[in-house]
């Protein structure tokens, strides 16, 4: 999709999208394909939604090098041209970042997403000089990832400097301070597609905001594209409510789930099996919700009325 044109395809909710394995921990590339349909069916298509792969929500942490490249050549088939899919090229060695690059650029990967280097903490200088690594040896689109929780809170000077790079077109944005928040949303959302990392669903939007990160595309696509079409409308209202009936409890069971074991792949899985996709397990040292939250979450999906989607659906019962 033309670099050039980001604003017009990179909107709507962006899904990350989870990486199914095999009960034994294994790649389930079928499943994760199968997944794909799923989600662009249920509506995420240009303009309407894009695809984040191989991303925290995807397990990247726990996937090597050749299984993100796998997932990035499995997705960009699944989809078809029909939803921008983006990965992660997140690493802690430049080589590994750079191959990633290549390889989403040969199979037609439409961006990565970059941020800081991560376990030693990364000076401002040092982030300027990844991302012109990376960007000169290159095609590929980028997307800044403010990691900010990771130790650096990047500068309005650090993330000018970043933009002015030719091949970096979007941001994953949120920020500690609420004020800086809005300010780079001002200064920055014109010039680059910036999709919402914080929640701010309402204000990213009367700031610029293309679209929103959301895992809940993953189980349920119709839902935060029906938030997005009234965000579009400038039904604020509309939105506020829409996210009371389901998103707010969501967060409240997803924050039992994250106490009692870490990474994204456990609560966002756990919706997918129980909807009736397939998802495998997250991979060790994370583990599946036990029970008692599983039937809370059950009990939560039909009270919502997520719709069910295979044989495999289990019952609130």
């Amino acid at each position: 999709m033309d670099p050039n044109r980001i604003h017009e395809w990179l909107r709507g909710p962006m899904v990350a999208v989870a990486t199914p394995f095999t009960e034994d921990f294994e790649l389930d590339l079928d499943a994760l394909q199968d997944n794909i349909r799923f989600m662009v069916d249920g509506g995420v298509k240009t303009g309407q939604g894009s695809l984040l792969v191989g991303g925290a929500g995807g397990e990247h942490p726990v996937l090597n090098v050749e299984e993100r490249k796998a997932v990035m050549s499995a997705a960009g088939e699944a989809a078809n041209g029909e939803a921008p899919v983006l990965t992660s090229i997140q690493h802690t060695d430049h080589r590994a970042i750079l191959d990633m690059a290549k390889h989403a650029e040969t199979v037609g990967v439409d961006g990565g997403q970059l941020g800081p280097t991560y376990y030693y903490d990364s000076t401002e200088d040092d982030v300027r000089r990844l991302f012109e690594r990376i960007s000169s040896r290159t095609g590929l689109t980028l997307m800044i990832y403010h990691t900010w929780w990771d130790g650096l809170v990047m500068s309005p000077e650090l993330l000018r400097d970043l933009a002015s790079l030719p091949t970096v077109k979007a941001l994953k944005w949120s920020h500690p301070d609420p004020t800086a928040y809005r300010e780079g949303l001002q200064e920055l959302s014109g010039e680059l597609a910036t999709i919402d990392n914080s929640n701010n669903h309402v204000l990213s939007h009367m700031y610029g905001a293309t679209g929103f990160i959301t895992h809940l595309s993953g189980f349920w696509p119709e839902y935060p594209l029906d938030i997005w079409n009234k965000l579009e409308a400038r039904d604020y209202e509309g939105v506020r409510d829409r996210l009371a009936d389901f998103k707010w409890p969501w967060a409240t069971w997803r924050s039992k789930v994250a106490a009692m074991t870490g990474g994204e792949g456990p609560f966002i899985k756990a919706a997918m099996e129980a909807v009736g996709l397939q998802a495998g397990p997250p991979r060790p040292p994370s583990i599946r919700p036990p029970e008692e939250l599983l039937a809370e979450l059950r009990a939560l999906l039909a009270e919502s009325k997520v719709p069910m989607v295979g044989a495999g659906a289990v019952s609130a019962d």
